[in-house]
């Protein structure tokens, strides 16, 4: 069985971060990006579903 993959996506523009193995990895470049481009993000699976609960906001902290 393969691994879980995690990504982060932004819905206001067509960015995608790289796949990774964990959710706070991608968690965290979910949140870089919402905090330089300020948009709302989230991380999505391998099949390309959103996580529950994993909406990042701009300013927002952890």
């Amino acid at each position: 069985m393969d691994a879980a993959r995690y990504r982060a996506h932004c819905p206001d523009c067509p960015w995608t971060s790289r796949d990774f193995s964990r959710y706070s990895t991608a968690e965290n470049a979910a949140r870089t990006h919402a905090d330089e481009k300020n948009h709302a993000c989230h991380v999505i699976d391998q099949y390309g579903l959103r996580v529950t609960g994993s909406t990042v906001r701009p300013g927002e902290q952890f």
